[in-house]
């Protein structure tokens, strides 16, 4: 089948039983996980949910298809949910397994942010009759102001178009934060689909999580910029708010997923700025000068080397009993190293 839009997933009503496989990718992980969330809803309340690795798949190329031709013992139905990391290759093989199957009685969801739309994943995908994939692009700012208000209304919140711009504002265009900010609001309202509640810039300026995101954008411009000097004042100022480490490292993460994505239309001829500037390119109106400057800084290598290190780094700070705090300074502050060479 070919690509389809990620709207077109989420409209659905109902899971297409011929549909065996369905990958959701792309830089937009608010999108990606909303529609992924939505498909495996549609399996049922009762359905027993499966989740599963790439790295799962890497050990054990037959145990997707299995998994998806296995009957559940304790619910009428099941769904499988696969997390991949990295590129997708070593998944490959068990999804070929998985498409050419005989008999697939649950269907697979599954979300990888750093597949491309060139990816033997995606190609596999998209060549076959019984799997569908959408690659999560994130809405530009007209969109993102009508997700906010349509989010709102789903907490019993009226929001005028000028509040929904600052919401959006507020979190730098992050789909996953404006929806919890809606929600704080609508428990602060005490708001619900019976108690209708008139939202005000009052109430998101008290409420708001701007100075978080400020701090973890700061920090990822700071260390992708290669501006050392600002570093260290930059990360002592964001753990003094209470950004989490592993927030900025997987901000940092959306981010170097988005300069290779970019960076390979720059690789072709394209101009930075114009790249940046296109409505496809997915980057925030307030970050686009910062992400030009980090595609003259970063190449694909730096880049696919920079992802690999934010992998490593992230499995750290999630693992007990490893020195996560100094592995995550020392990280940025290679990163910062490397964009300084590199100006």
């Amino acid at each position: 089948m070919k690509s389809v839009k990620p709207g077109e997933l989420e409209r659905l009503s109902r899971l297409d039983p011929a549909v065996r496989f369905i990958l959701l990718t792309g830089p937009d992980d608010a999108t990606m996980e909303s529609v992924a969330a939505h498909l495996i809803a549609l399996a049922g309340k009762e359905a027993e949910r499966v989740d599963l690795t790439s790295g799962q798949m890497a050990q054990d190329g037959a145990l997707l298809a299995a998994e998806a031709a296995s009957m559940s013992l304790f619910s009428p139905t099941r769904v499988i949910r696969l997390e991949i990391s990295g590129g997708g290759d070593d998944c490959l093989a068990a999804v070929e397994a998985l498409l050419g199957a005989d008999s697939v009685l649950n269907p697979v969801i599954a979300t990888g942010a750093a597949v491309t739309a060139r990816s033997k994943l995606v190609k596999l995908v998209e060549g076959a009759d019984n799997a569908v994939a959408a690659i999560c692009y994130q809405p530009d700012r007209r969109a993102l102001v009508g997700i906010a208000m349509e989010a709102a209304a789903a907490q019993g919140l009226r929001v005028a178009n000028a509040e929904a711009q600052l919401l959006v504002d507020l979190v730098s265009g992050d789909q996953a934060l404006m929806r919890r900010e809606i929600e704080k609001i609508a428990l602060y309202l005490d708001a619900g689909p019976d108690r209708q509640r008139q939202v005000t810039p009052a109430d998101i300026a008290a409420l708001g999580a701007a100075t978080h995101e400020e701090d973890v954008s700061a920090c990822i411009n700071v260390a992708l910029g290669g501006k050392l000097r600002d570093l260290p004042d930059m990360l002592a100022q964001a753990a003094a708010v209470g950004v989490a480490e592993i927030r900025i490292i997987r901000a940092l993460a959306i981010r170097a997923m988005q300069l290779a994505r970019l960076r390979a239309e720059v690789d072709a001829g394209a101009h930075p700025a114009t790249v940046v500037a296109a409505k496809s390119s997915g980057i925030f109106w307030k970050e686009r000068d910062a992400v030009t400057a980090q595609l003259h800084i970063w190449d694909s290598v730096r880049v696919a080397r920079l992802m690999t290190r934010l992998l490593e780094c992230e499995r750290a700070l999630k693992a007990s009993g490893t020195a996560g705090a100094v592995l995550f300074r020392k990280l940025m502050t290679y990163i910062a190293h490397q964009a300084a060479r590199a100006r």
